[in-house]
C-alpha cells in the first residue's frame, strides 16, 4: 500500500482503521462517489478530495449552517482536501503526481472527459501502473450511455422505478432518499474493499466501474426479472407490497400505523386483535394469495374497524398479540426516538449532529471522526508531501492552479 503521509486515520471507533496506508485519490463530486469515499475515510484511509477552483457543487446545496452545506459537511467528513486546477497544465502535473502515489482513485467525471484533460486511466497508469482506477458514471460509457446525463432522479425515472412508487392514478413519484446515489456511493465502497483483498491475495484488479443505472436495477432485481419475463409492469403499491397483506399503512382515528402480516399465522393474529376472527374466514382473505389478490377489500375492513381508536391503542394492541406493527412517525419525530439513543445513532461533529454509519466494532460505534475539509485546507499541506517547494507552491497559489482557504478570503 501506498504511504499515507502525515495524516491521521479518520476512524470513529478506536482501533478500528484497516485501511491505514491506503490512500485514496477523490475527484468525484455531489453525492454517490463522495459517500463512497467517506465510508472508506471512516476506515482509516487517506482520502484526498481534489476539487476545482469553485468547489463541489455539493458544497452549495442547502440546508446550510454556518455557510456550509449540511450534505457537504457529510459527504466529505474525514478526508482533506486540495483545489487544483485540472484545466492548467501545473495543476495536472500535481493531480498525477498525486495519482502516482495512490492506491485508489475514483472520477465521476462523464465518459470521455477524463481522458481529454490527461486524467484518463492510459495517463494516470503511465506514471502508477498499479493503481485501481474507478469510474463512476450515470449510464455506462458505451454508445448509448456515454451522452446521457446522469442525477438520482433521473436514474429512477429511466429506470421504472419512478411509476412503482405511489398509489394508482397518482403522478410517478420518486423515492425521497437519493436512494440511487447513496447505493451507487456504497457499491464503490465495497468494490474498493474487493480490489484492495484481492491485491492482498496476488489478484490485482486494475480497474473498476459502476453506473447509477446498475445500482437502480439491482434495488429492483426480482421486479426487474419478473417485467423482463411477463412484459408487465409492477402494480403501484404505495405503502404496501403485491406479495402480502396486510402489509401496509392504514389509518386509525388520529393517525396512521404499518402493519405487518405477511403469512397466517400474523394474519390471524391480526383479524383477532381487530376483534374481526370473521375475516380469517372470508373466503376473500383464506390465504396469502387471496389476501394479495383482494387487498383492496381487505384494507376498506381493516380501515372500517382501526377508525374506532386511536393509533396507541391499536399499536399496545398488536403488540401484545404479537404482530408486527408500528405508527408512521415523521422523520422530526423518528430522530428524537428513544432508540436513536440506544443506538448512538447521532454524534457531534463541528458542531452538527451527524448521522453515523451502520457498524458497531467490538462494541463500539463508527462515527465520522474528522469534519468535511474547508475548499483547499490541505492544498499546501499535499503539495508538500508531494515534493513540491515553497517556490513552486507560491508560483501555483499565485496563478490560481492552487487554492487554499486563505487564498480564497483574499479575493472576496
Amino acid at each position: 500500500m501506498s504511504e499515507a503521509g502525515a495524516a491521521e486515520p479518520a476512524s470513529g471507533a478506536a482501533g478500528f482503521a484497516p485501511l491505514v496506508g491506503v490512500r485514496i485519490v477523490d475527484f468525484s463530486t455531489n453525492m454517490a462517489g463522495p459517500y463512497a469515499t467517506m465510508i472508506l475515510a471512516q476506515l482509516g484511509a487517506d482520502v484526498v478530495k481534489v476539487e476545482a477552483p469553485a468547489g463541489d457543487d455539493a458544497r452549495h446545496w442547502p440546508p446550510e449552517l454556518d455557510g456550509a452545506s449540511v450534505v457537504h459537511r457529510h459527504m466529505n467528513a474525514g478526508k482533506r482536501g486540495v483545489v487544483l486546477d485540472l484545466g492548467a497544465a501545473a495543476g495536472r502535473q500535481a493531480a498525477l503526481a498525486l495519482a502516482e502515489r495512490s492506491d485508489v482513485l475514483l472520477q465521476s467525471m462523464r465518459p470521455g472527459v477524463a481522458d481529454r484533460i490527461g486524467m484518463g486511466e492510459v495517463a494516470v497508469r503511465a506514471v502508477n501502473p498499479d493503481i485501481l482506477y474507478y469510474a463512476l458514471n450515470a449510464f455506462g460509457a458505451g454508445p448509448l450511455g456515454s451522452g446521457l446525463p446522469g442525477y438520482d432522479p433521473l436514474v429512477q425515472a429511466a429506470t421504472g422505478i419512478m411509476r412503482m412508487n405511489g398509489h394508482e392514478g397518482a403522478p410517478p413519484v420518486r423515492c425521497a432518499p437519493s436512494v440511487i446515489d447513496l447505493g451507487t456511493g456504497q457499491w464503490i465502497a465495497m468494490g474498493v474493499l474487493a480490489c484492495l483483498l484481492a491485491r492482498q491475495r496476488g489478484e490485482p484488479v486494475r480497474n473498476m466501474e459502476t453506473a447509477l443505472v446498475d445500482t437502480a436495477f439491482s434495488l429492483v432485481a426480482y421486479q426487474a426479472t419478473t417485467a423482463r419475463m411477463t412484459g408487465q409492469r409492477p402494480k403501484r403499491a404505495g405503502s404496501g407490497n403485491p406479495i402480502a397483506s396486510p402489509y401496509e399503512v392504514y389509518a386509525a382515528r388520529d393517525g396512521d400505523l404499518m402493519l405487518a402480516a405477511p403469512n397466517q399465522r400474523l394474519w390471524e393474529r391480526v383479524a383477532n386483535a381487530l376483534g374481526a376472527p370473521r375475516l380469517v374466514e372470508d373466503p376473500r382473505f383464506r390465504t396469502v394469495a387471496d389476501r394479495s389478490r383482494n387487498n383492496g377489500a381487505l384494507a376498506a375492513e381493516i380501515v372500517a374497524l382501526l377508525a374506532g381508536e386511536d393509533v396507541d391503542v391499536w399499536v399496545g394492541r398488536f403488540r401484545a398479540a404479537g404482530v408486527p406493527v408500528t405508527p408512521v412517525a415523521g422523520l422530526e419525530q423518528a430522530v428524537r426516538a428513544d432508540i436513536t439513543a440506544e443506538r448512538r445513532t447521532f454524534a457531534e461533529l463541528d458542531g452538527v449532529p451527524h448521522v453515523r454509519l451502520p457498524w458497531i466494532a467490538d462494541g463500539q460505534a463508527v462515527t465520522l471522526a474528522r469534519p468535511a475539509p474547508r475548499l483547499g485546507e490541505h492544498t499546501t499541506e499535499v503539495l508538500r508531501e508531494l515534493g513540491y517547494g515553497e517556490a513552486a507552491i507560491s508560483a501555483m497559489l499565485r496563478d490560481g492552479t492552487a487554492v487554499t482557504p486563505a487564498d480564497r478570503v483574499a479575493a472576496q
